[in-house]
């Protein structure tokens, strides 16, 4: 199986001397460790550039954070202004000069990459937005003014997820940049968000004595988005102190801070505001929700500059990793090059002194001895030879007697095989033989009963015709005496002949015995057809009469064991030695017969193969218990069965396949257990002629019960 699989290459190196050998792999040894190179080399090109562009992501996103905070700033102080708070509008002014200088910075960081992030647009749109906004800030009544505002916030953090997977961001290979990036970039800001409209909204039911449907509807919509993003960063982080103890230090009091000013917020919603339906003063809620807007920021300012040196860090890993596989990588080359080298003289010195040793055992010099430096396969040939050469005489006498011996092996092995097979022969001879005897049995058992009841009525009658002759002989000689005893004798026996219905039955019986004579003379006709031993070529056969005759042969085995369904393509002739061919139908129909547990059906059908009408099919099918798929490949195998010990040899399937065979024919099978199995049969509908005899024909073609 090796050589199979190395064939290719041994006819390629049997072709080359030792040189072009060592030239060919080191050419083939040389060119993947280039390409290699360059597939490694290209691919840290490409992580540093990914690398690269997830820096231009960060810088974006965070000019982006000053503008989220500066706006949501201006959003508090417009709202408060709409409401009538008129002390904040120099605020509002001094928060509209940080926001325009927030966007300054987040221009500075589009100009270089907001083509590469394919969001300048979407920047130049939020920038519409605030200068829209910015006109009429101290027009806008309070519904309005956060409707508008809360649009531009919406806007910049769907710009930051933008930014955030156009470069490369989201998909971050390494688990604390990524659950770092998830943290700020989403979940955080998200927060930072969630947390500011929830300050609004406590800004706006300040004055209210008491807490209307929607504001509780709007603050419980909060409160559900607060939850699961604290779940998560808290999830983020728990896998960040997993990953990356170096840095959990730094990340993780940043978010402690932001989780309980969170959780003593929504302690106050759950337990004051959402109950408390009549309260008049929330500027101390108001700033317990301003500290964890200001935390989430500070987790923000905190986070992203790890997330930062994390990404730093890798490509100048990414850099080193790529100098060093062009300073190892042409070093591990030239020491290939080197070793080969080294290689390819020591197996030339070794193959030549082995070549002056072989030279030696021509001459007949059969003590020299190889002395090898090498340690190597090469080297343990070399002492091989030594072993050789010492013990070559003593193998050549050693052959010639094993020849003998082998030879007488063999002989007693075809004889012992030919017994084996002959004992097979007589034996399923026996079988058979007994099934016909049977069957004649039969109908020869109702001749013979039916022949001597008409003895006893043919002594009744020959009984009467003596009487008639007696009373005749007396009425001609005028006898008197005894006349009316015989008269009245014959009387009786006349009664009785009628009674017993003496003629009739004779004639019943005679019918009856001519059709037991006529069946016999068939199982007699049909087994002339079956062996037909007198044919020594190929014949052209009716198939279908001839598997009719076979399971005449077959009867016995099958009558109680199976109903047998035909469906015959008419005149379906073929050429065949008829005497195999019935034997190969016999095994198939015994074994079907045979695989069968109760009462079951085999189905017989013949047909010309469509497509190929030169092809004669026949297919056998049993509902026995099938044979298990492991066993199908080994069936036709000599002396395999699945029959119990004493059933059967594994002879018979084996020689049904050698005689098909001869037939230019196939046999193949198809078996599930449980539910049958069924032989197909293929035979050519004409033989080429060659050369067969009965000579030719295998011994054990008799074998009905095999496997």
């Amino acid at each position: 199986m090796r050589d199979r699989i190395f064939l290719p290459a041994i006819l390629l190196m049997n072709r080359l001397n030792y040189l072009q050998k060592f030239f060919v792999v080191a050419i083939l040894l040389l060119l993947p460790s280039i390409g290699l190179l360059y597939i490694l080399t290209t691919q840290v090109n490409d992580d540093i550039a990914v690398s690269s562009k997830e820096l231009t992501g960060i810088g974006y996103n965070t000019a982006l954070r000053q503008f989220l905070e500066k706006a949501q700033l201006h959003r508090e102080l417009t709202l408060q202004y709409a409401m009538g708070d008129s002390t904040v509008e120099k605020q509002i002014e001094t928060v509209q000069a940080e926001v325009e200088k927030a966007i300054l910075q987040v221009d500075n960081e589009d100009s270089q990459y907001g083509d590469a992030l394919t969001v300048r647009e979407k920047w130049k749109n939020l920038k519409i937005e605030w200068k829209n906004l910015k006109s009429r800030t101290f027009t806008y009544k309070p519904e309005r003014a956060e409707e508008l505002h809360n649009a531009l916030i919406a806007g910049i953090l769907s710009l930051v997820v933008d930014v955030s997977d156009n470069s490369n961001l989201t998909l971050d290979s390494d688990i604390e940049t990524y659950y770092l990036m998830r943290t700020t970039n989403f979940k955080v800001l998200q927060l930072i968000e969630a947390l500011s409209e929830s300050k609004e909204l406590m800004r706006r039911t300040a004055a209210m004595e008491k807490l209307p449907p929607e504001f509780r509807t709007a603050f419980n919509i909060q409160a559900g988005n607060i939850t699961p993003l604290l779940a998560d960063i808290s999830d983020a982080v728990n896998r960040i102190n997993t990953y990356n103890q170096k840095i959990s230090p730094q990340v993780e009091p940043s978010y402690v801070d932001l989780k309980a000013a969170s959780d003593q917020y929504l302690e106050i919603l759950t337990t004051e505001i959402l109950i408390d339906s009549l309260r008049t003063e929330r500027s101390n809620d108001l700033e317990i929700l301003g500290r964890p807007i200001r935390a989430g920021f500070e987790v923000f300012d905190i986070q992203y500059p790890i997330l930062n040196t994390l990404i730093i860090a890798r490509i100048d890993r990414l850099q080193n990793r790529q100098l060093l596989f062009f300073i190892l990588t042409p070093g591990v080359i030239l020491l290939v090059t080197y070793l080969l080298g080294g290689f390819y003289s020591s197996v030339v010195r070794t193959v030549r002194t082995l070549e002056d040793v072989a030279k030696q055992l021509e001459e007949g010099k059969i003590t020299g001895v190889v002395e090898l430096e090498t340690r190597d396969e090469l080297g343990r040939v070399g002492r091989s030879f030594n072993a050789i050469a010492v013990s070559l005489l003593a193998r050549n006498k050693e052959l010639d007697e094993n020849r003998s011996q082998l030879e007488t092996s063999n002989k007693q092995l075809r004889e012992t095989q030919s017994a084996l097979v002959q004992g097979e022969k007589m034996a399923s001879l026996g079988q058979m033989v007994a099934g016909l005897a049977h069957e004649i049995n039969t109908p020869l058992g109702y001749v013979k009963n039916n022949i001597e009841m008409m003895i006893a009525n043919q002594e009744t009658v020959i009984t009467a015709m003596e009487k008639y002759r007696r009373l005749l002989d007396q009425l001609v000689n005028g006898e008197e005496a005894g006349l009316e005893d015989l008269v009245n004798e014959l009387a009786n026996i006349a009664t009785e002949l009628e009674k017993n219905t003496v003629l009739e039955d004779s004639k019943t019986m005679l019918a009856q015995a001519l059709v037991g004579s006529e069946r016999i003379q068939e199982l007699i006709k049909n087994l002339r057809d079956f062996s037909r031993l007198d044919e020594a070529d190929f014949a052209k056969v009716d198939i279908n009469k001839a598997i009719d005759a076979t399971l005449v042969i077959a009867n016995n085995s099958i009558k109680n064991k199976a109903v047998i369904k035909k469906d015959f393509q008419p005149n379906l002739i073929a050429e065949c030695f008829p005497a195999q061919f019935n034997q190969v139908i016999l095994n198939l129909i015994t074994n079907a017969a045979q695989a069968i547990e109760g009462q079951g059906t085999i189905s017989i059908r013949t047909y010309k193969e469509p497509g190929n009408p030169d092809m004669a099919v026949i297919r056998i099918a049993d509902t026995g218990k099938g044979i298990a798929r492991e066993n199908l490949g080994k069936i036709f195998e000599p002396f395999f069965t699945t029959k119990k010990v004493g059933e059967g040899t594994g002879l018979g399937l084996s020689i049904s396949y050698k005689i098909i065979e001869k037939h230019n024919g196939v046999i193949s099978v198809d078996s599930e257990i449980g539910r049958g199995t069924e032989f197909t049969v293929k035979i050519p509908v004409a033989q080429h002629r060659i050369n067969h005899s009965p000579a030719q024909q295998p011994a054990e073609q008799i074998i009905t019960n095999n496997n």
